[in-house]
């Protein structure tokens, strides 16, 4: 695990750059409105990703290295590829002359189509990098998702300065990108696709595995997102704007680290469950909540101790508003990522996604309705309850039902030792006399070091998620290389 961590780190990199360059420069080009309807765009994209293309990204996870086990890899990945070209084409089509019958605005109607421009385009990438990571070439998966990711984003942040694209720019900067990627890998795809057939029974079981997927998701991104419509449609599209700015720095910060380790563990946890069953897969799993405890709580901890201090990357005209929901949304994206990154693991090695979808519609009927009582009430605030309460609620639905099909670890006496090495961080950095210091870079560093210092002190004398162990060991193996090679030399 630790040393795909360490080949997935430039992905993870390129996944900073990106997401918190997005953040600084756009809240700073882009008006409060433009930014809302860049927001709208993003979350209307995902939405419309999830619920017709991601069942495919998850079977092509899933079940890559059963075709492996198997020796039939080019018809599985034919299947794939036949089946999102399809449905890519007709679901882009569809979706776009929806945007054009819809009473919108005209500027909302643009960087919509733009948005869902991309989608097709995104799919056809993004089986070629599931494929990638389910049959290990992370090599190659880094180097060209990273590569994508960074380019996109140049290109469109270029677009934004240069052309009266406005909010659009991101989104056409994110179709070039994709064309350029994609003239590289896709041949390579293709090239192991030959001699394969596609397979309807395939392509069925496949969609019996994977629709399930997609609606869970769905249910968990409008759990996630759509406070943003409520408050748009409220508030006003500035509003959103505000919001979704706070909450995605808040947000992004914790799920960059969720997806850092689920993409280096989750091919091998499944590698392990095809060739070993369950009791293989258990203890891989056991480290994963204990490693994904370890970073994200102190993550979660220390953007609410620093949120204020965070606020200079953010445009002024959003600034103010969108600080103020920071704190919060680190504590209910914290659950979120356990959630999705974590418990959802136990439906998907048991093959049981379909139950995951119950456990996701309570929750999003309460977040909904609370975000109608409590917006015109409160606020952003209001909204901000509304995701907590709905994130808490789906947490013990979802472990709760997930034990029923697979023994999902928890790692208990790691979560208590990480707790209190948290509360140590916390009291720590809130007792620093900085009060005759204005909220800024300066104050964000020296509580971010402090807090640092504190959170792995703590942790090393409490041996938590034995972290002494892990450190030692990765100490022994570098002594032992290094043995190795002086002997050879």
């Amino acid at each position: 695990m630790g040393r795909s961590l360490l080949a997935y780190l430039p992905v993870n990199l390129a996944n900073i750059v990106v997401s918190f360059g997005l953040i600084v420069v756009l809240t700073r080009l882009l008006s409060p409105e433009e930014f809302g309807r860049y927001a709208i765009a993003m979350i209307t994209l995902q939405f419309v990703h999830m619920g017709a293309f991601t069942w495919l990204e998850a079977a092509m996870a899933r079940f890559q290295a059963r075709a492996e086990k198997d020796g039939d890899v080019p018809s599985h990945l034919r299947t794939i590829y036949l089946l999102g070209g399809g449905i890519g084409a007709l679901s882009v089509g569809l979706f776009l002359g929806i945007i054009y019958l819809l009473p919108l605005a005209s500027e909302l109607k643009t960087v919509l189509a733009f948005a869902l421009g991309t989608a097709g385009l995104q799919l056809i990438f993004n089986l070629g990098m599931e494929a990638h990571k389910a049959a290990h070439r992370v090599t190659r998966y880094s180097l060209t998702y990273s590569s994508q990711m960074l380019l996109s984003f140049s290109i469109g942040i270029a677009l934004v300065i240069f052309t009266p694209l406005r909010e659009s720019g991101p989104y056409v900067g994110i179709i070039i990108g994709l064309l350029i990627a994609l003239a590289i890998d896709l041949p390579f795809m293709l090239l192991r696709q030959k001699r394969g057939q596609f397979q309807t029974a395939r392509a069925k079981r496949y969609a019996a595995y994977g629709f399930p997927i997609c609606i869970s998701l769905l249910l968990g991104y409008t759990l996630n997102s759509s406070d943003v419509y409520i408050i748009a449609a409220i508030m006003g599209e500035a509003s959103a704007g505000h919001y979704n700015a706070g909450y995605n720095l808040a947000n992004r910060s914790l799920e960059i680290l969720f997806i850092w380790l689920s993409m280096a563990v989750t091919p091998v946890a499944v590698t392990a469950f095809e060739k070993a069953g369950q009791d293989g897969s258990r203890d891989i799993m056991r480290d994963y909540g204990a490693s994904l405890l370890w970073l994200a709580m102190p993550a979660a901890m220390g953007i609410a101790l620093v949120s204020k201090d965070a606020g200079f990357i953010l445009g002024e005209s959003v600034r103010d508003e969108a600080v103020t929901v920071m704190p919060f949304i680190a504590f209910a994206g914290l659950i979120n990522g356990l959630i999705t990154y974590y418990v959802q693991r136990a439906f998907m090695l048991s093959g049981k996604t379909r139950d995951f979808v119950w456990v996701m519609v309570p929750p999003v009927v309460l977040n909904i309705a609370l975000n109608i009582i409590l917006v015109p009430k409160f606020g952003l605030m209001g909204a901000v309850w509304s995701t907590i309460a709905g994130y808490g609620l789906a947490f013990v639905f979802a472990v709760l039902l997930a034990r029923r099909h697979y023994p999902l670890p928890w790692p208990l006496r790691a979560t208590f030792e990480i707790a209190l090495a948290c509360f140590a961080m916390a009291a720590v950095v809130t007792a620093l006399p900085l009060d005759t210091l204005s909220p800024g870079p300066l104050t964000l560093v020296i509580k971010a070091s402090v807090g640092a210092l504190v959170y792995l002190g703590t942790c090393w004398v409490l041996n938590a998620a034995d972290c002494r162990t892990i450190i030692r060991g990765f100490a022994q193996g570098i002594r032992q290389r290094n043995q190795i090679i002086e002997m050879s030399e």
